[in-house]
């Protein structure tokens, strides 16, 4: 098969196969928009590979931005020029530099191009909202205020964090005001250190304290709890007083779990062996589930929840897939929780 990046007419892509295989398709047409534009865009990258951007040295010379390219290659991501006109600020709104940008797992899944989405059919990338589009990446970042709207409480050099869906890998960005916290003269981590945390901190809290009024005494399974989101998970419950069981992969991670956060029950997550696990040491089963679980897991997951009990689900495969839940295990007064905190900030 001829590799469609080398070819100069990215309208057709011929397959060329073995006499023997008559009955098989030996032409395919292509309409996908990114392959259409891959001659531009190889004109585009000479000129990408002629600007050295280093963003500490030149965030103050020139605005510049993160590329995407539409191969979706890790190793073509760039730093790129970004033609940015200083705008006026609206009432409440701030133009921050960046100084350091989070990377979550949502970041990864759209550098990668494998991010699922709900786009309205035939309408353009450039209108979607910025929280849907792959070319956007990062939601955590700290900065420092380079203009503020003379509404708004803050100042001019303003040390500050903050959480967006509108993307972070940016040497300047504009900002709603209502999100920006700033940071203490004596605070005791380092911009680098905190920059990762608003998000999986903010899930945590959003989920347990505003969603499921987790209580002390109760018991929880956290699925795949060695994540960020999953082990400041684990802190809250430590810290009100909650029983922890977990699953994760491998048993690196189990004895993880085990030495550094002295949970007793952690059981694998690659199968569904934690299931009579579980049921053994607790016949009712547990309060609260944190799932990031999909397909069968999620099934039998599911089926452990005790009266009353609630389901908080991170995982989006089964979500954007359409996937099917028997409603008959949320029967005894259950709940279940999706959490977006990004895309709830984006609505703020």
């Amino acid at each position: 098969m001829i590799n469609s990046r080398y070819l100069t007419d990215t309208c057709e892509v011929v397959l060329r196969l073995d006499d023997t295989n008559q009955n098989q398709v030996q032409h395919l047409t292509w309409h996908y928009e990114m392959l259409q534009k891959f001659a531009d865009d190889e004109q585009e990258k000479s000129k990408y590979e002629q600007i050295s951007i280093i963003p500490k040295r030149d965030a103050d010379q020139k605005p510049f931005s993160i590329c995407v390219p539409h191969s979706h290659f890790l190793s073509e991501l760039a730093w790129i020029e970004e033609d940015r006109e200083k705008e006026l600020l609206s009432a409440g709104m701030a133009e921050l530099r960046v100084h350091c940008a989070g990377i979550n797992f949502r970041d990864v899944l759209k550098s990668r191009g494998l991010y699922p989405y709900t786009r309205t059919f035939a309408q353009s990338i450039e209108n979607q909202p910025k929280v849907n589009q792959d070319t956007e990446l990062g939601s955590d970042f700290v900065g420092t205020i380079v203009r503020t709207c003379p509404t708004t409480n803050f100042q001019v050099n303003d040390h500050v964090v903050d959480v967006t869906g509108d993307g972070t890998y940016h040497s300047h960005i504009m900002i709603n005001s209502q999100l920006i916290v700033c940071i203490p003269s004596d605070f005791p981590l380092t911009d680098e250190q905190l920059c990762g945390m608003p998000t999986p901190l903010l899930t945590v809290i959003d989920s347990l304290k505003y969603c499921v009024h987790l209580q002390p005494n109760q018991t929880v399974l956290i699925h795949a709890a060695t994540g960020a989101t999953d082990q400041w998970c684990i802190q809250y419950y430590q810290y009100i007083g909650t029983r922890v069981i977990a699953t994760v992969e491998t048993e690196e991670k189990r004895r993880f779990l085990r030495e550094y956060y002295g949970i007793e029950h952690v059981f694998n997550s690659r199968d569904t062996s934690f299931v009579n696990h579980i049921r053994q040491i607790l016949p009712q089963g547990v309060d609260v589930i944190v799932n990031s679980l999909s397909g069968d897991l999620l099934k039998e997951s599911i089926k452990l929840l005790a009266y009353h009990g609630h389901l908080i689900e991170w995982s989006k495969r089964d979500i954007y897939h359409n996937g099917n839940l028997s409603m008959f295990q949320l029967r005894s007064d259950c709940s279940f929780h999706v959490t977006d905190f990004t895309g709830f900030v984006d609505r703020i």
